[in-house]
């Protein structure tokens, strides 16, 4: 009992360290990706603007993804939580229902059970 205990908790932590592993990884080339764009983007608007432009551009863009991300991560699902109150005030006009269908099951059942 306890041995297969342990297996699954040894089984557990191998996924879970393989799916942290990949996951560094992962972020890992996608910052190596980022840097390279992000080169790629500074020397193309260098050939089109000035320096600072570019930096400007650059600095606005990375700026404005960083305001996003903390926008997303500072919600905290209240707009997501107001159709399920109105799901729920439809689900309690069912409960009525629920319950006629469950008071017609117990009599169903007691009726079986007198005639035994």
């Amino acid at each position: 009992m306890l041995s297969s205990v342990m297996q699954h908790l040894r089984g557990s932590l191998r996924r879970a360290l393989r799916t942290a592993m990949l996951s560094a990884g992962a972020a890992l080339f996608l910052l190596i990706g980022l840097l390279f764009l992000t080169l790629a983007a500074w020397l193309y608007l260098i050939t089109v603007t000035t320096a600072l432009t570019a930096a400007l551009i650059l600095g606005a863009v990375y700026f404005g993804m960083g305001f996003l991300l903390l926008a997303i991560a500072g919600s905290d699902g209240a707009a997501a939580a107001q159709p399920s109150r109105q799901e729920d005030s439809a689900a309690s006009d069912h409960d009525g229902l629920k319950n006629l269908v469950m008071a017609f099951l117990a009599g169903i059942t007691a009726g079986q059970k007198a005639r035994r």
